[in-house]
């Protein structure tokens, strides 16, 4: 067709259609034929007005990508600024690029500023098809996704321009998306804009501030839990430790209580729900209970709920106990991030638990945890460097590791690091250091260092170390108490002596 212009200087475009021609025009603007060029855009702007209005996307993108295209970037620029409204609803409009919709904002001039604001929101959400399609079930996760998509859009978006009612019925609902200075300012001038009824503002003002408290606190709980969930306590300690959360801060449980009974849109509000019922704070511990709600919050993308419905299913919590969904949750939470959950996935794949046994795979997922930070998984990390499981074996490493572990205050590591030392793996010898490790980890209540403690003590005589029967005998029912089938055994062997 080009060749035909070329050679013939005649060129017919109503057999072609409009995105045939738009390729004709990037050819043409390759070959500099600028005579075509302008008849081309002319030939668009007259005759394929309507397919261009619906396709805005790729016709901006095509005319900001080559400054020969000017006639194109007027008619961008004169839509953007006319009829927006066609743009908003053309059938790209989702697949606009974040320059195109900056653009697009900076040019209107008919759109409401909170018709701009629906339009932007619905953008972001379509960039993010993972996210649940409804946004009032956001996760605290969710919003934080919605308002990375949005940063560089937000700035553009005239708020202030907005009245009392749009900014409470609009955008408040969405007011995590917004950076805190921005929010905290809106909040204020709302609060503050002048209007005859007096009494709405004392109230809008009062329950935007209780509720902007309740939601810092939910929110702080829940960081606090998930530190927590990480740090792999345990049941009792991790409970300790929540009811002293709330003792320390002078938080009110069953004023908060209610108020979490009153807020189950929220995904954090269900999960600490959940948390009372586990924990029995307030109300009375009920497994079904903190199961239902761990699988509401679950389903709103929260991730401490997945990890704690992992746990409900491999442990048969308040439901049927099924290791398959317990893994399929587990690794949810592995894959964003949950150090603990990734530990769990690596144990599974270690241990056959509702996957096949992968050794590799719970290496991987070992080291994934360790370099997290997760003290239990840097152990594990060890105990795969020292018996072979998923890597090749390496004594150094393996002590490495062990140290890390102990450094870290886990008596399981200080223990190892003990065994390390008394048997040579990794480092030297040293009977004397595996014996104080020994009494440090046994003191912590380990029970294999409470048996590994009380054979030194039996045996005595070595590096120093006095033989005392009787220290033997307080050490091995330590380890026996706490199921330790060695000490038992040895236990019976030193009191029928």
């Amino acid at each position: 067709m080009i060749l035909g212009y070329i050679y013939g200087g005649r060129l017919s475009l109503e057999e072609y259609d409009a995105s045939e021609i738009i390729k004709i025009l990037i050819t043409s603007s390759e070959l500099n034929l600028q005579e075509l060029i302008t008849h081309l855009q002319l030939f668009l702007i007259e005759n394929k007005k309507n397919w261009m209005e619906q396709h805005f996307n790729l016709i901006y993108k095509t005319s900001f990508e080559n400054n020969s295209f000017l006639e194109l970037q007027n008619f961008c620029i004169e839509l953007m600024s006319k009829e927006p409204e066609k743009i908003f609803n053309s059938i790209d409009f989702n697949s606009l690029s974040e320059n195109c919709l900056i653009s697009l904002i900076q040019h209107n001039f008919q759109e409401s500023v909170i018709q701009v604001w629906e339009h932007v929101l619905k953008w972001g959400i379509a960039q993010n098809p993972e996210l649940p399609s409804d946004p009032s079930s956001y996760s605290k996760d969710d919003f934080n996704v919605i308002k990375n998509t949005l940063k560089n859009l937000i700035p553009f978006i005239k708020f202030f321009n907005l009245n009392h009612k749009e900014f409470l019925d609009k955008v408040y609902p969405y007011k995590k998306i917004l950076p805190k200075d921005l929010r905290d300012n809106l909040i204020r001038h709302f609060i503050n804009q002048s209007n005859n009824n007096s009494l709405a503002i004392s109230n809008v003002q009062k329950n935007l501030s209780i509720e902007k408290d309740f939601n810092i606190m939910v929110d702080e709980i829940n960081d606090f839990i998930y530190k927590l969930v990480n740090e792999a306590l345990g049941y009792e300690l991790t409970k300790q430790k929540v009811i002293e959360y709330f003792s320390d801060y002078n938080i009110n449980t069953q004023e908060t209580y209610n108020w979490l009974l009153n807020d189950q849109i929220n995904a954090n509000s269900i999960f600490l729900l959940g948390c009372f019922n586990l924990y029995g704070i307030v109300t009375s511990s009920n497994k079904e209970n903190t199961f239902s709600l761990f699988i509401c919050a679950s389903e709103k993308n929260h991730t401490l709920a997945q990890f704690f419905v992992g746990d409900c299913y491999r442990y048969g919590n308040g439901t049927m106990k099924n290791e398959k969904l317990a893994f399929e949750y587990y690794e949810k939470t592995a894959n964003k991030n949950l150090s603990r959950g990734q530990l769990k996935i690596g144990y599974c794949y270690e241990n056959k638990i509702g996957v096949e046994r992968d050794l590799k795979k719970a290496f991987y997922w070992y080291e994934k945890a360790a370099n997290n930070g997760n003290k239990t998984a840097i152990f594990n990390l060890g105990n795969c460097y020292v018996n072979g499981i998923g890597i090749e074996k390496d004594y150094n490493k393996a002590f490495e590791l062990y140290k890390q572990s102990a450094e870290g205050g886990g008596s399981d590591g200080i223990m190892m690091l003990g065994y390390c030392y008394n048997n040579g793996i990794g480092t030297k010898i040293d009977r004397q250091k595996a014996f104080k490790l020994y009494q440090n980890a046994a003191n912590l209540g380990d029970k294999v260092a409470q048996y590994n403690l009380a054979l030194m003590y039996e045996k005595g005589d070595v590096d120093g170390i006095t033989k005392d029967i009787d220290r033997a005998i307080h050490w091995y029912e330590k380890s026996a108490r706490q199921g330790y089938e060695k000490a038992k055994n040895n236990l019976k062997k030193l009191q029928i002596k």
